[in-house]
């Protein structure tokens, strides 16, 4: 569950990174690219995702837990994304790898 909120939270801020005009993004995908043409889609799809992530949040701990944490992976999400995006460590692949190897080691010490 939390692996998923994290990546919800991830995915939204990427979008709403693709927003803007002082970073270069080259390697864009098509979908990426017109999102980013109307700027709109890409803010309505990140709004989207960070509900998405909060209200998982708040079923999983609570009102008051949950938007707190919500209020952190938020920040925690957007600190790595704005940390890692230049230097291009990770790309869809190596997101995909560690939200698998996150997802695993969550299942199994449930």
């Amino acid at each position: 569950m939390f692996s998923t909120i994290c990546l919800l939270f991830l995915g939204g801020f990427m979008l709403w990174m693709n927003t803007s005009r002082r970073i270069s993004w080259p390697a864009r995908n098509k979908a990426m690219a017109y999102m980013a043409s109307v700027p709109s889609y890409s803010r309505y799809a990140a709004g989207a995702l960070f509900l998405a992530a909060t209200l998982l949040c708040i079923s999983a701990l609570g009102p008051g837990s949950g938007l707190f944490a919500a209020v952190v992976i938020l920040m925690t999400a957007g600190s790595v994304s704005v940390l890692f995006f230049p230097f291009r460590y990770f790309g869809t692949k190596g997101i995909a790898i560690i939200y698998g190897c996150a997802l695993a080691l969550e299942l199994l010490t449930r």
